[in-house]
This record gives structure tokens, sequence and C-alpha cells, in this order.
């Protein structure tokens, strides 16, 4: 499903050179919104000019014979050189499809108006114009030809279009205020193209393919200075970047869970729904694009504000978000609340709460001191639930029981709030009990007290190498606190030791068993295996241990580099690229590669996307993101705890 809504000026089956795309006829409310469910509005581009301004009304007057409503825009462009106009929004739209725009125009015989008007299409790194002219004081239809417009046509994208402007700025010294009318705003096909009004909707979330690296089997080794390997990650920061840019609901400002891209676009589809974790690597994104300069602070600001509205009005349970949402209208999918992903959220709000000179600064306050993660905690056991059901009113059985996995995070925050006590830390296993004979090994160790509390202070080993199992052998399960968290500082015998072994131990593993890539951790698979998704892990290296089944996915593989060394990344990143091309796409690297069937999955998670993006601002801006995490008072309150340990002693 998509979150557009029907598109309102198309009626007929499909568009092509005789029958146009309506963007914009302004007759079904709201007015301002176009056919995609995006907004326009009128503007000063030109912000620090004051006495500049462009005012837009709807209107629905007789003596202009026009029927219904129609778009009056009053403007005065004074002083020199300012620019006002009347912007509608696309946001990525596919216009390639089309060959020409179409629109009526006319001018207010009382108030004057200027007899030209400047139209420019924009993507987000370029644009081109055309002149309209002369408007005149009856309607008139202009259908122009992108092929007239003025720019670098041959390389603009057409594929991406972000927005079209219409300009009132000094094109005329005569008249430099008025009032002009515009209405029936269409783009026309291409004479010899047919376009099903669903493909239309897929394209406004696709960007055009590119092949962007080109690594000759022969030369990845030599490619490894730290300066050519940082502008690879930078591309592919920006490109992944787009996937949060694009993807998400205009109005409510939550991001898509899933996009797959299909040549045939009925196979392509938007997943209108999202999870709380998605939301909060959105948070996270968003300072990651800033930290990265892709985005301005005034729009990381205004697109964090926008979120944490929607995030007052979603509907909680004891402050704690549930665990899916419609994006479309902020509707709860399911009845249950997830331990694991409120932590993700609250991380995200803990990092947001620490950046901009604390703007913002009360809703993330209001929100976070609402999340109550003690209703989730069983006390007897010492450990958290894996959730809560509403609907039924019951926790669930089962609870989070192993340190080295991702709800680590949602322990650490539950602790710095003073929602659940410290002792909760020491009580979640290093490894299981010796005496539950179905894991992977039994574990050695001993029991020690560390800060009052005795535990069980178990390891496994593998290859002589000591290691604290995760539940599955899974990659992100061990590395994905690091988005938020260097472990390797705050804790260097303990948690930031085993990320570093773990990762060596993967990397081992496909050697041993003759896999040209590593990387493997839970991701979208081929074929549509399993409901699209399926967990993947290094058995050895899990209490329970999931089989790699020859299945590696690219946000692993981002992840180690927050744990080892770059240039043993990078060359396993390369050669994945060189091999196989087709794994970089519309917004970065796709989802998963089957070794075993040479299969890419071209789909996009926000999950995955966000691990990589937040992963790659980390590695290339100094730790940002952790540093947010890290000074925060919660975290403040528990780097002790992270300290005090050392697994293997």
């Amino acid at each position: 499903m998509l979150t557009v809504p029907v598109l309102s000026g198309f009626s007929g089956t499909a568009i092509n050179a005789r029958n146009p795309f309506v963007v914009m006829d302004f007759d079904k409310p709201p007015s301002d919104i176009n056919a995609f469910g995006e907004k326009s509005r009128a503007e000063n581009l030109d912000k620090e000019l004051n006495t500049a301004f462009c005012k837009a009304e709807f209107r629905t007057d007789t003596d202009l014979n026009k029927k219904g409503k129609y778009l009056s825009l009053q403007y005065d462009v004074n002083p020199d050189n300012s620019k006002t106009g009347y912007t509608i929004d696309f946001f990525g739209l596919d216009l390639s499809l089309f060959d020409r725009i179409s629109l009526k125009i006319k001018g207010d015989i009382k108030e004057g108006f200027n007899d030209k008007i400047k139209i420019k299409i924009s993507t987000w790194n370029d644009n081109i114009t055309y002149i309209l002219d002369p408007i005149t004081t009856g309607w008139k239809t202009f259908t122009i030809p992108f092929d007239e417009f003025k720019g670098n046509l041959e390389d603009f994208n057409w594929e991406g279009v972000e927005k079209i402007t219409f300009l009132f700025e000094n094109v005329s010294a005569e008249k430099k205020t008025g009032r002009i009318f515009m209405d029936d705003i269409q783009l026309l096909a291409r004479d010899d193209t047919s376009i099903a009004l669903e493909d239309l909707k897929i394209q406004k979330y696709m960007k055009p393919r590119r092949r962007m690296f080109s690594f000759p089997e022969d030369k990845i080794k030599k490619i490894n200075l730290s300066r050519e390997n940082r502008k690879i990650l930078r591309q592919i920061a920006s490109d992944t970047w787009l996937f949060f840019k694009n993807s998400i609901d205009r109005n409510t400002c939550l991001v898509m869970d899933n996009i797959t891209v299909s040549r045939n676009l009925k196979e392509s589809k938007v997943g209108d729904y999202t999870n709380i974790t998605n939301i909060g690597l959105q948070v996270l994104a968003i300072l990651s694009a800033y930290d990265l300069g892709f985005i301005k602070e005034k729009e990381a600001k205004t697109l964090c504000r926008k979120l944490l509205t929607t995030l007052k009005k979603l509907k909680k349970w004891e402050g704690l978000f549930y665990n899916y949402y419609l994006t479309k209208n902020n509707k709860i999918a399911n009845e249950y609340i997830s331990s694991v992903d409120n932590g993700w959220m609250a991380a995200g709000l803990i990092c947001l709460r620490n950046s901009f000179n604390g703007e913002l600064l009360s809703d993330v306050n209001e929100i976070l001191s609402a999340m109550n993660f003690s209703k989730l905690y069983n006390p007897k056991m010492g450990q958290l639930h894996l959730g809560y059901l509403t609907d039924k009113k019951v926790l669930s059985q089962y609870h989070y029981g192993l340190l080295c996995t991702e709800p680590r995070i949602t322990s650490l925050i539950a602790i710095g709030k003073g929602d659940v006590p410290e002792e909760h830390w020491f009580k979640i296993c290093r490894t299981l009990p010796r005496e539950w004979d179905w894991q992977k090994q039994k574990p050695q160790g001993s029991t020690k007290i560390i800060r009052g509390v005795e535990f069980f202070g178990g390891y496994y080993t593998n290859s002589n190498e000591k290691f604290i199992p995760s539940w599955g052998g899974r990659m992100f399960e061990t590395l994905m606190p690091l988005i938020v968290l260097d472990e390797r500082a705050l804790a260097p015998e303990s948690l930031g030791r085993n990320d570093e072994v773990v990762l060596r131990l993967h990397i081992r593993y496909a050697k041993e068993h003759g896999y040209p890539y590593w990387g493997f951790s839970p991701c979208s698979v081929p074929d549509n295996l399993y409901g699209g998704y399926h967990e993947y892990g290094i058995p050895v290296l899990g209490a329970k241990g999931y089989e790699t089944e020859g299945i590696v996915t690219p946000h692993a593989m981002i992840l180690a580099l927050l744990a080892g060394d770059e240039n043993t990344v990078m060359e396993n990143l390369k050669k994945l690229l060189a091999g196989h091309p087709a794994m970089y796409g519309e917004y970065g690297l796709y989802d998963s590669f089957d070794m075993n069937t040479q299969t890419v999955t071209k789909k996009y998670l926000a999950l995955d996307q966000g691990m990589i993006l937040i992963s790659l601002c980390n590695y290339l801006n100094n730790g940002s993101i952790q540093k947010r995490f890290e000074t925060d008072g919660i975290i403040q309150k528990v780097r002790e705890i992270l300290s005090s340990e050392n697994f293997f002693d």
C-alpha cells in the first residue's frame, strides 16, 4: 500500500498524450494539496527581504469566467532583485515520463500584473527555467515543452524532481507588484507513452538507478587509502539519506517501513506503516544528515519539530509507544508494547535533546519522562519482559535474558532513568546457565560479584577466542548498540572487547566456509521467503544460533566499521560492489545478497538504512551521534557500570 491518496486530478485508465495528468486544479479540498498529497505554498525566497511577499488565496469568483476554484497570487517583488513565488512540492517525482507542462493563467485588470513569470523545475541539486510570457487580461493556456527550458538539459535529473516554482522576480522592470490567477496545472505524457496510474504513484518514491562504484577485482586491495574510503562512504551516506528524505509521510512525518524496487512497477511497493525503532533511527538519521552537511540546521530542526508533533499525538501505554503505527493516520497497527523498540525510540530522543542548543527540549523531555520502563520489568528475575499485550493486559512470558544483544541499550536507559535498579544490568546473563544443555556449548567461567551483585560470569570459546554469545549469532545483535554507544571506549574490557572478538570470528567463519563476503545478520531475503524477512547469523556464536544460509547484508558490513579495521571492512564492501554492481540502487545499498543464487534483494528497510547511515556518520564524523548519547545525564549515570567489568578475567 502507498500513503499517497487517490490522485484527484486523474480519472482515466492511463495517462497519455491525449489524457493529461492534472497536478492541481484547486477544486477539491484542501486546495493547497497536489495530486500526490504534497503541499503547495506561497513563499518569499529571499527571507531577509521582509518587504517582499506572495499571498495565495483560492477563489470561486464568477466574474473571471471560470468555473470552480482557481489560485489567486498577490505579489510584491520590491525591493529590487527580491524573489517571491508559489511552489508545488513533488519530493522525487519521475518527470521523464512527461515532456510538457500546461497551465491556465490570467492577469488582474484592477491591480495590474507583470506580463512575465519564471517557471523553475528543481531537483535537490539543480534547476532549469522558462520565462512564460505574455500574460494577458484574459485566461490563456500555455503548453511548454520541457526541451524549451533553459539550463543543462542533457544532465538534468528528470527522474528525481523535487518541486516546481512559479517565480515573481524582476524579469520585467515595469511592474513589480500585482496579482495573477492560475488554474489547471497539468503534465502531458510523451506521444509514445502510456502510464498506468499506479505506476506513477510508485515512481514518486523511486530514484534513478546509478552505478556509482566500479572496483575491478585486481585493484580492490590497492584502493585502501583513507581518503578514497571516505569519498566512497560519504557517497553511500548521501544516497542512504535520500531514503529518509523521500520516504516519509508528508503529514505525519513518519518514515515508511520499507520500499521494494522492481523494474515491473506493479511489483514495486511501499510499506505505509512504521515501527518505533524505525522512528528512533529516523531521528538519528536526521541528526546524521545534519552532521554530514546534507541538510542545514533549519531543515533538521523543522523535520524534528514535525516528528515531535506527531509523537505527542500517538497513542501510548504508560508513556510507552505501541510497536507499529500506520504512517498515513497515526493509528496503531497492533496492540503490542515492545521493550527493545521503545529503547531505540528513547535513544533517538536522548540524542535529539542534546542537539541544537537545547531547542525542542520541552517536547523531548515530556515524551522521555513519560516512558515508564518499570512497567516492563520483572523484579524477581531482574530482567525486562519482551513486551506487553494491551488488549489482553498481559506481559510476555519471555524475557530479554542475554546481555550481548541489542536490548542492552534499553536496559541502560531504563537504569539511567531510574525506572529499574542498577542490579538489573548484572541479572542479564553473560551466558545462559551451565545446566541449560540445549545451548550451543557449555559455558566456562565463574561466579563474580560486581557492585554488590553476584552473578555467573560465563563465556564461550571458538578458535581459541573467548567471547560472550548473542542469542542467534547475528551481527546486529552485537554491533547495533555501537550506533549510539562507543563501547570500545566506555567498556574496553567487556562489551568493547567482545565486539572486536565477535567481528573477527564472523570474518574467520566466512573464510573457513568459503564465502567470498561476510556480514551475516537479519535482513530481507530474495523471492520473498519467510514473508520477506529472515534471521541469519553464525550458529557457533549464538546461544541458540541461526544459520547463515549464504546471505549477507550491507548493514552488517557498515556496522563493522565501528568495531574493526577500516581496510578489512572496506575490502569486503568493495569486493561485493565490484562483483555485483546491482547491489547499489536508488537509495544506496540494497538489503541483501544471496551468495548461493547470486541474487540481490532489491528492497530498502528503514531499520537497516538507519543502521547504515548512523554508523557512517559516527565513523566519518568522530562519533558525533555517540557523543550526543553518552553526554546525556541518563547515560552519565551508568558509565561506571559499563566500565566495571572484565568479561574474561
